[in-house]
């Protein structure tokens, strides 16, 4: 649609107008939400904790032979920090990664300061056992995940899934859909390469009269109806510096050994149908979201922010 088109065109060029600033460190004070494993709103801009992240809400740890939701715990636990007071967080970003970090300390209202000799949230959170150091971004808290580790304390009293491993380079398998652009396959976590969603609490309009709606929980909708009762096929790579996996998955063969001939990626699909926008950073599948928009199908029937705009505050 053209206003969406719009829209979507001002606010990069306003982005990129404001470039130089969010390539320095730049610092934010408010109550912190917890959005991910290791991810937080501030005001309105998503962050990542730069030293300590921990499993998605439905990843599986164990006690003997007693399972658990271990992410889900970890993530509640880093709510109950966080809950205590307001922070300070320096947040900057980092060369070749389209994601904010950010370290953040209780902050004191009179000083206009951060509390002396506070404790860092994400090192208390490591500390606790239910968390884990970001190895490939910081070594900072490995320590204190060995001490956890070996006072058995939080996940480490029993077994955990792997952490950071890099899986096989291609994979088969049934998906779950975590999001609008992250599946899990064989115990994998893939993010879907190429493709940008809405986050589950973004908000899209509808058109003019008619209202808006959570799109991200949509975009997930839509991703868990084409990969439901699917074997996927997906290749997966590893981008310097970014611990995640990157992958294009499509419906698998009967071989399982390769994608079905002439069927479009999941990746694809998504952003045909309207539900996903391209990734500027890796210049891929634009052709599709040209297409889609002048469809005007999924998210373009209305208007809407680019989700990485949004995480980063702009509404």
């Amino acid at each position: 649609m053209a206003n969406a088109r719009l829209l979507v065109a001002l606010t990069a060029a306003l982005l990129a107008w404001a470039a130089p600033a969010f390539a320095q460190t730049s610092q934010i004070v408010g109550d912190i939400r917890v959005r991910g494993p290791g991810v937080i709103q501030i005001q309105d801009q998503w962050i990542h904790l730069l030293d300590a992240a921990t499993f998605e809400r439905d990843e599986i740890c164990r006690i003997g032979n007693n399972a658990y939701q271990c992410g889900l715990i970890g993530q509640a636990k880093l709510a109950e920090l966080a809950a205590k007071t307001q922070y300070v967080c320096q947040v900057r970003d980092v060369s070749g990664d389209n994601r904010r970090y950010g370290s953040c300390l209780p902050y004191d209202f009179l000083t206009r300061a951060a509390i002396a000799g506070a404790e860092d949230l994400a090192a208390a959170w490591v500390r606790t056992g239910w968390a884990f150091a970001r190895r490939g971004r910081s070594t900072a808290l490995v320590g204190d995940e060995d001490a956890a580790r070996a006072a058995k304390r939080g996940m480490w009293a029993g077994t955990t899934p792997e952490i950071d491993g890099e899986p096989s380079k291609e994979l088969t398998g049934a998906a779950f859909a975590i999001d609008g652009a992250t599946v899990r396959v064989n115990g994998a976590v893939l993010r879907l390469a190429g493709i940008d969603v809405p986050e589950a609490p973004q908000s899209c309009s509808m058109g003019p009269g008619r209202g808006s709606y959570f799109c991200g929980i949509v975009a997930r909708g839509v991703l868990v109806d084409l990969t439901m009762g699917k074997k996927l096929f997906c290749r997966v790579e590893r981008r310097p510096g970014d611990e995640r996996n990157w992958a294009t998955c499509g419906e698998a063969n009967a071989a399982g050994t390769g994608v079905q001939a002439g069927v479009p990626s999941i990746n694809e699909q998504m952003i045909s149908a309207g539900w996903a926008v391209a990734d500027r950073t890796v210049n891929a599948y634009l052709d599709l979201q040209i297409k889609a928009d002048n469809d005007n199908v999924g998210m373009w029937q209305g208007t809407f922010t680019a989700p990485q705009q949004w995480r980063q505050g702009y509404r």
